[in-house]
């Protein structure tokens, strides 16, 4: 399928709701159509042309229906475009000027863009290998007093990169991921690394005594951290993903903290494939199960 280098190649192809609802149909049932209720795998014609009706059970299904897509309430075009600009855009964009730009309710433009993390954060995302280096940080304001690795209110989120070499012979981030823990216990940090790095991964930290226990049977390094300069490429994403919360959303809730880290990772691990960004977040979006609102305020 098709990559767009601009915003006016992918307008030339999404411009209309119907071009919209041809893509999606092409999607959606590009590999053939398998009915809801029933299993029946023969379709025909709906009620207009971007619907299936099954030919034994006579469901009736838009393109739309049992994607992110569905239920919008606003035009579909609008939704693409900001799809666009959400997997291309190096920083984002806040639901503010989601809903400027767009002229939408910021609630609806929050609601949009929670659907899209959604997809951001899709379980088929691959793990960090090879070369690993994790550390923890604290995410939220200032708070006085709570130095080091002090709860405080703060969130607390494990950040791995993976570094590869580059044909200069330089160390460099491939890729790089977050997740959100509950404390810095061996088994605490040990579910953060298992989501973050493969179970094969050759993984480096600092000397934190509990995180021998919690790397398990990977192989791993401990450095004794001489003010971070021994972690000079995680430091500095640490950093980056840190001044895009503060300038670009300012504060998130915890309950939401992690599809927040999932936005940015999914960017920051797709930077060197920028056009293919679009179509790629499209189709997990209409190959992802509906996303009622009562689910996505919760955690």
């Amino acid at each position: 399928m098709k990559n767009f280098k601009s915003m006016i190649e992918f307008t030339e192809d999404f411009g209309t709701t119907e071009q919209c609802y041809q893509y999606l149909c092409k999607v959606k049932w590009g590999n053939g159509f398998t009915c809801r209720k029933c299993q029946h795998n023969v379709a025909v014609k709906g009620r207009t042309w971007y619907y299936r009706k099954c030919q034994k059970c006579h469901y009736d299904e838009s393109c739309t229906a049992h994607t992110l897509f569905h239920k919008l309430k606003f035009d579909l075009v609008k939704a693409f475009w900001i799809v666009y600009q959400l997997s291309t855009m190096k920083k984002g964009m806040s639901t503010m000027e989601i809903a400027r730009q767009y002229s939408i309710h910021q609630e609806t433009a929050w609601f949009f863009k929670r659907k899209v993390q959604q997809a951001t954060g899709a379980k088929d995302t691959e793990q960090l290998k090879n070369l690993v280096q994790i550390d923890e940080t604290l995410i939220g304001g200032e708070e006085r007093n709570a130095p080091g690795r002090s709860h405080g209110k703060k969130h607390k989120v494990a950040v791995g990169i993976e570094l590869d070499e580059n044909e200069q012979g330089k160390m460099i981030v491939k890729n790089a991921a977050a997740v959100v823990i509950t404390g810095y216990s061996a088994e605490e940090l040990g579910e953060g690394i298992n989501q973050i790095a493969d179970k094969d991964a050759n993984i480096s930290t600092d000397c934190w005594s509990a995180y021998p226990k919690a790397v398990g049977d990977r192989q791993h390094f401990a450095m004794l951290s001489k003010s971070g300069k021994n972690f000079n490429e995680l430091h500095r994403h640490i950093f980056n993903l840190k001044n895009w919360i503060r300038g670009i959303h300012h504060k998130i809730s915890a309950d939401h903290l992690q599809h927040y880290l999932n936005e940015f990772h999914y960017r920051f691990n797709r930077r060197n494939q920028i056009p293919s960004c679009p179509r790629r977040l499209m189709n997990r979006m209409i190959n992802h199960p509906w996303l009622p609102y009562k689910l996505a305020i919760a955690k």
